[in-house]
């Protein structure tokens, strides 16, 4: 069963139970309530070790049927004093991902519990060999595979419902690429979430935001080639602003962009592409761009064009 599938009949058993589908996502009650997962808090640094890791490291971990902590089974574990965050070798500040840290990693166990002992277990053997399920930052945080990608594809589609996050932006009169800072905080706040989580949801719905901590450089296509369409394509919706890249439109210059080709760049790299193509920097690679460029440019009247932009036509 795919991850949506799955959610959508979790919620209605959820609902049959008596739980209500509110944001922030009661995440520990849907635990109880569905899978019957008891949620508990531990220094793991105290209650065991396990080979291969720093139990400071580690978010949390499941204990499914048949596989007891302290003797109890069906527990999913919080570590409540766990080290610092890193990704990529950096220590992240604390204000970025501590705040509803835990939430999100119940939601992820969940989502294991989900996949492995409800939804996609072998029909023919019965539930999988009983085993500890470990988190640590790589499974929860990065783009891993497997089960896991299952777990945070469920954590985050829980938390953050595409519909509320909708509604969401629609209320806070969000329309085009965006300054996340100025929304970030309404959003943990919200939903319940970290900002690595909030990031990632946003981009996966195709919502566009600039200064984000954790994945700016894939919204800003880093080193990626212009292609000869995405090139046509600009020079068209420059033509709606008479051949002159606004910047008093610039969300919704980029959030056209972004519509005809697929791509997230910002405006301001919108703004130098288009100087590139006055200035005929693509013309031998794409002559398409260069007969176009020079027709549209025959065809306006440059009496419309303010002086200070003039040196874009002429250099």
């Amino acid at each position: 069963m795919d991850v949506q599938t799955a959610i959508k009949f979790d919620l209605e058993t959820f609902k049959q139970k008596g739980g209500k589908v509110i944001y922030p996502f009661p995440i520990e009650e849907f635990a109880l309530k569905v899978f019957g997962l008891d949620i508990q808090y531990e220094n793991f640094n105290d209650v065991f070790s396990i080979t291969g890791y720093d139990a400071g490291d580690l978010f949390g971990c499941l204990y499914p049927d048949n596989c007891p902590f302290q003797g109890l089974d069906k527990i999913i574990l919080i570590n409540s004093e766990r080290k610092p965050f890193v990704l990529y070798g950096k220590e992240i500040p604390k204000e970025y991902w501590a705040d509803h840290a835990e939430r999100q990693t119940i939601a992820h166990e969940v989502g294991h519990y989900s996949d492995k002992y409800v939804h996609n277990r072998d029909m023919q053997l019965g539930l999988f060999d009983p085993q500890i399920i470990v988190d640590d930052p790589a499974s929860i945080i990065v783009y891993p595979v497997g089960a896991e990608t299952f777990a945070n594809k469920y954590s985050r589609l829980l938390l953050m419902n595409e519909d509320e996050v909708r509604k969401f932006i629609t209320r806070k009169g969000i329309s085009g690429t965006f300054d996340i800072n100025t929304v970030i905080f309404d959003i943990r706040e919200m939903f319940g979430v970290t900002q690595y989580m909030a990031e990632i949801r946003l981009h996966e719905l195709g919502i566009h935001f600039y200064n984000g901590i954790y994945i700016k450089k894939r919204n800003k296509f880093p080193y990626k080639e212009y292609t000869e369409s995405s090139l046509l394509a600009l020079i068209d919706i420059v033509k709606d602003y008479d051949m002159i890249h606004p910047y008093y439109d610039a969300d919704n210059f980029a959030k056209k962009y972004s519509l005809l080709t697929g791509e997230t760049r910002a405006s301001a790299a919108l703004y130098y592409a288009f100087s590139r193509i006055l200035k005929g920097k693509y013309d031998k690679r794409f002559p398409s761009v260069f007969e176009k460029r020079v027709a549209e440019l025959a065809d306006f009247n440059f009496n419309n064009i303010d002086t200070s932009e003039i040196d874009l036509y002429l250099e």
